[in-house]
């Protein structure tokens, strides 16, 4: 089932993108020689929806301007994102990550979350214009979580 994924920081969109017809659109790809067009996620919001268009499950970034761009999308469309109980865990999460890979994508992530982390997940579960999947548990599956969401809603995935 085609559909946009906006996850959180760390939910696993790299991990799965490329399995099961997902694909994870990598908002760090619209750095170029350390800039951002000012208007780089109408361009990014195109692309989701011309994959989802085309039978794919696309992830893409968490960011208010990507959700306020793709709010009135005909996709269909969810957030992902962890409780705000996970905080802790979360948070050392993407410390983990950050140690393991070097990315200096993954240590914004990091230093977001550790200041952010209940800002942002409040703004995410507000944002009424989407469905929501909330991750309860670490471990977990990525693709399962979806695929029970998908069908809960739409009745196939």
């Amino acid at each position: 089932m085609e559909m946009i994924i906006i996850g959180y920081q760390g939910i696993g969109k790299s991990t799965l993108g490329g399995d099961f017809g997902y694909i994870d659109l990598e908002s760090s790809s619209f750095w170029i020689d350390g800039n951002r067009a000012d208007d780089w996620y109408k361009i990014y919001g195109n692309i989701a929806e011309h994959l989802s268009m085309q039978g794919y499950k696309v992830f893409l970034s968490s960011h208010a301007v990507i959700r306020e761009r793709l709010k009135d999308s005909e996709e269909k469309k969810v957030i992902v994102c962890p409780s705000l109980e996970l905080k802790n865990e979360w948070i050392k999460r993407l410390m983990d990550r950050y140690e393991d890979t070097g990315k200096e994508k993954d240590y914004k992530a990091w230093k977001n979350a550790e200041d952010r982390y209940t800002e942002n997940i409040g703004e995410l579960l507000a944002d009424e214009r989407y469905g929501h999947i909330v991750i309860p548990e670490i471990p977990y599956n990525l693709h399962d979580i979806i695929h029970e969401w998908c069908y809960d809603n739409y009745g196939y995935f």
